[in-house]
């Protein structure tokens, strides 16, 4: 068991020459203060595994790559600007950073780090943003990125009403504009990606408001019309119903602004 925590030390202690190794040039704008930003988390938690990570192909891309884009977001703040990484949101992040391929996520964590390591932005840096960015799906990160200028996103439900008692079954939804979903792979589980989103607390999604403007929801009702009727005619079940339309909103929170302005942040 010593010996493994010695082995593990001496890795450990080779981590700041990697960051030599990656960067290459010391002087290059942004690597003075990675390496100071960096220094708190430097032998913690999974920072004593880079060297490791570093001997492998893919981990070394995704390590190179990620923290090349860091860099870059570092390059232009002054030095004085720069602090030392809270070990609780560097830490968890740097096993991250070894591993994490997909654009839209590795931007989410540099982004959060790069937040973590400014002077003037590190109050919107909370530790809970790490888990979120752990719990977001690819396609749910891009899906975010609607609200980055937007607060309320319409969405429809549609139902099969029975005339006169009220009584309904939901056919579908949420219908969400074309601008919503022309990035993800999966566009058809946005139900489930707003569900997660409200879940962690960065939407809420609501039928009880709506936007004013009825316009807005009238392309999404009539796009899904005649396909929602033809289901309720060849459903013998549903027999007699009426198509109805529910209106809504999809709202951005206040936490998720603080999320977006960490790990979305220009």
């Amino acid at each position: 068991m010593a010996d493994g925590w010695l082995q593990v030390a001496q890795e450990a202690l080779k981590v700041p020459g990697l960051l030599v190794e990656i960067y290459g040039d010391l002087a290059r704008p942004g690597v003075k203060q990675a390496g100071r930003a960096l220094e708190t988390v430097m032998g913690l938690g999974n920072t004593i595994l880079w060297p490791i990570a570093w001997a492998n192909e893919r981990s070394r891309i995704a390590l190179e790559t990620n923290l090349e884009k860091y860099r870059q977001r570092l390059e232009s703040i002054p030095e004085e600007k720069i602090v030392g990484v809270a070990p609780e949101i560097g830490v968890p992040i740097a096993e991250k950073l070894a591993y994490v391929t997909d654009e839209q996520l590795s931007d989410m964590y540099v982004r959060l780090l790069a937040t973590a390591s400014n002077v003037d932005t590190l109050g919107n840096a909370h530790p809970s943003f790490v888990n979120v960015v752990n719990n977001l799906s690819p396609d749910e990160a891009r899906l975010l990125v609607y609200f980055v200028q937007r607060r309320d996103m319409p969405i429809v439900q549609a139902t099969a009403v029975v005339p006169k008692e009220g009584s309904h079954s939901v056919l579908g939804g949420p219908f969400v504009p074309p601008e919503v979903t022309k990035d993800l792979v999966f566009p058809g589980n946005i139900d489930a990606y707003l569900s997660n989103l409200s879940g962690l607390g960065l939407v809420t999604v609501r039928y009880d408001e709506w936007l004013a403007d009825g316009s807005i929801y009238e392309p999404l009702e009539a796009s899904n019309r005649a396909a929602l009727t033809k289901r309720i005619e060849s459903i013998p079940q549903l027999a007699g119903r009426e198509l109805k339309f529910g209106r809504g909103l999809a709202q951005r929170t206040s936490f998720g602004l603080k999320f977006i302005q960490a790990c979305h942040g220009k």
